[in-house]
């Protein structure tokens, strides 16, 4: 065999069970939107660059947040789905549908991981972040995923407009 061939290559360790929680609430969050988004890629890592974000507090034996993180041009396409109407900019209704959106989705990956390790009670109101100039820091041990997903309407000319990411940061108390 060839050092290539015998060569062990690191994998990207995601936890399937996060992964099927992101990706179906997701998908089954964004049902009355009648939008049906493929997944486009996965990390282990929370991160963003879009300008918009939701962010919905979880909490129970295991605590942290889901964020939905987009462009505005995702925003008002996912909020004017909701709506039956795109709104033309961003206003109170369009923040209020995409905050709501961002609640539906949070509330499905809840429902999906009870019964596991990640299993949490209640879910906050959502907060929806307006601007790029922020970070989010969090404790050491906490297990993060994020799934990026397309919105495959926009138009092709807004490349950078057609994706939006799923994000949990998840931290798990230890069983006393």
């Amino acid at each position: 065999m060839s050092e290539l061939q015998t060569e062990k290559h690191a994998t990207l360790e995601i936890d399937p069970v996060l992964l099927e929680a992101v990706i179906t609430g997701t998908k089954q969050g964004l049902e009355m939107t009648g939008v049906n988004p493929p997944p486009v890629g996965a990390s282990r890592f929370f991160s963003t660059s879009r300008p918009i974000s939701v962010m919905v507090g979880l909490v129970g034996r295991t605590n942290g947040t889901c964020a939905v993180s987009l462009t505005e041009k995702g925003m008002l396409y996912l909020a004017g789905r909701l709506l039956g109407e795109q709104p033309p900019q961003v206003d109170a209704m369009a923040v209020d549908a995409i905050g709501e959106i961002g609640n539906m989705i949070a509330g499905r990956v809840k429902e999906l991981l009870v019964g596991s390790e990640y299993e949490m009670e209640n879910i906050s109101v959502p907060s929806v972040i307006i601007g790029q100039s922020y970070g989010v820091h969090y404790a050491r041990g906490m297990h993060t995923l994020s799934v990026d997903f397309e919105l495959e309407d926009l138009p092709i000319m807004d490349l950078r407009e057609r994706f939006f990411t799923t994000s949990l940061s998840l931290l798990r108390r230890v069983a006393t």
